[in-house]
């Protein structure tokens, strides 16, 4: 289930609240003391995150699926940036490396499957009792607290350690899964999108031979719609790394079917998500000053749509 974007938070009763934890969305299922990770896009992530493994025997003489977040903590603050390092990597030894040096968090917000029986056509309220009923509290997982009532204390939170923003959900909702519903509402403090890659501008100066920026869109219906290019915070290795992602890509010509693209672009087949930071949308449709935070290899670049 997905939530739908929102610039105002909701009012009047009826309403939970949850931070907006800034991570990759995972579906967590135990079976037999065994753990299973699965991202959005139905890739099996189980072997990357060797940490959590124990939350099988966590949950031993129980059949569980969980909907939660893979997050690495900065501190009190969840770092998209820092679990960039983690999302992209399969060889072993780095894998056990940087399980230590990196450890994520599974941060477990909804309950879909409780011995035996579905748990998704019951309302938030209750699955919320039954998974806090679990007990799920460890050095690799948690369960946040959720607030009832107008979000003033969340909100409190969010913004006294810069969150990303906020998750309204109603009480009485049930699980749609795959859905994008108005029940489930989120409000960003931050001005952040997720944006597909259609193309890159050559890198001149010190990056001549390399990237210099991503082209990024978003799609209105069919529609790939271009928002703009993105040239700042990217480190070198994540530049050799997109590089070599985005250079199988190339095609001859543009994927975006609207918006004025700059002249001397390579195209690429628009198969890359990203997410990146701004200041604004700019009314001709562009972000205005946008810095690169990462790859999401969990997001099908068909569902990326402009975040109102």
């Amino acid at each position: 289930m997905l939530a739908m974007p929102t610039d105002a938070p909701p009012t009047g009763d009826g309403w939970a609240w949850e931070m907006k934890w800034d991570g990759v969305r995972a579906l967590a299922s135990v079976e037999d003391a065994q753990l299973r990770l699965v991202n959005r896009r139905g890739l099996d992530i189980t072997r990357r995150y060797p940490e959590l493994h124990a939350l099988g025997d966590a949950l031993r003489g129980t059949d569980t699926v969980l909907d939660a977040e893979l997050v690495i903590f900065d501190g009190p603050r969840p770092d998209f940036q820092l679990m960039q390092r983690r999302m992209h990597v399969d060889a072993p030894r780095d894998i056990a490396r940087l399980s230590e040096a990196l450890p994520a968090v599974l941060v477990l917000f909804d309950l879909l499957w409780l011995d035996g029986h579905s748990t998704i056509a019951l309302p938030y309220s209750e699955r919320r009792r039954f998974l806090l009923g679990l007990g799920l509290t460890g050095s690799a997982w948690q369960t946040p607290p959720h607030e009832v009532g107008d979000g003033s204390a969340t909100r409190a939170v969010v913004e006294q350690f810069a969150l990303e923003g906020l998750m309204a959900k109603r009480l009485d909702s049930v699980y749609e899964p795959g859905r994008r519903a108005r029940t489930w509402l989120k409000w960003k403090l931050q001005l952040r999108q997720e944006l597909v890659v259609g193309g890159w501008m050559p890198g001149l100066a010190g990056r001549a031979g390399q990237l210099g920026s991503l082209l990024v869109g978003y799609y209105d219906g069919p529609t790939l719609t271009y928002a703009g290019r993105v040239g700042t915070g990217f480190s070198q290795a994540e530049l050799t790394r997109l590089g070599a992602q985005l250079e199988p890509l190339r095609r001859a010509s543009s994927p975006f079917t609207a918006g004025a693209v700059p002249k001397g672009a390579v195209f690429a087949e628009p198969r890359l998500v990203v997410e990146v930071r701004f200041t604004e949308w700019t009314s001709g449709g562009s972000i205005r000053q946008p810095a690169y935070l990462g790859a999401r290899d969990d997001k099908d670049p068909a569902t990326v749509v402009r975040e109102t």
